[in-house]
């Protein structure tokens, strides 16, 4: 067993009703793709930190849905638990980006374009969440808009939304990339 692991078990043991250490505890299996375990330690996490720890409980499902994305063939668990996100904090952009691109993945242009849109509308100025989810600022929920808005016929909104995020300075490297190949295409 883990080193980490091994000690995080040991502090659940004098503390297991403890959020935060059932978050920790489900990270580290998560990072060993042991994921069945992560899964356990995140729905720990989640339940007993409703009342207290938001930003856990709201992670936790999150990473709930990347194991089940992980262990193929459970798309209904991987929506539901996006969707249990949206509902427990629905001004959080994250949950909504991760179904526009888990719609991207299996095609369904006009959802991935809605949930996009959704999120787009939601703050984005909270703190960030304590584990990356791979939402990375607004402009991710903007790319979504503009891939699906090509798909399902909203050709020229999805050039101007890829024509005003080539300009943005604070873009990562690898939406820049992407949002130029999506140009070049549409070109």
């Amino acid at each position: 067993m883990n080193k980490t692991i091994e000690d995080l078990v040991v502090k659940l043991s004098h503390d297991p009703f403890n959020p935060e250490l059932n978050f920790s505890c489900a990270a580290e299996y998560q990072k060993l793709n042991q994921t069945a375990s992560a899964v356990s330690f995140y729905l720990r996490a989640a339940e007993f930190g409703v009342d207290t720890h938001q930003d856990i409980v709201y992670t936790s499902l999150l990473k709930i849905a990347e194991c089940f994305k992980d262990q193929k063939d459970r798309q209904w668990n991987v929506t539901n638990y996006l969707l249990h996100a949206v509902g427990y904090l629905p001004n959080r952009p994250e949950a909504y980006f991760l179904l526009s691109q888990y719609f991207e993945t299996q095609g369904s242009w006009q959802e991935c374009y809605t949930w996009a849109q959704l999120g787009i509308n939601v703050d984005h100025t909270l703190n960030k969440l304590p584990a990356d989810v791979g939402y990375e600022h607004y402009y991710c929920l903007e790319f979504q808009k503009a891939v699906a808005g090509w798909w399902v016929g909203r050709k020229d909104e999805s050039k101007y939304i890829f024509e005003q995020l080539i300009k943005y300075e604070f873009i990562s490297d690898k939406y820049k990339k992407a949002v130029s190949s999506n140009l070049e295409r549409i070109k």
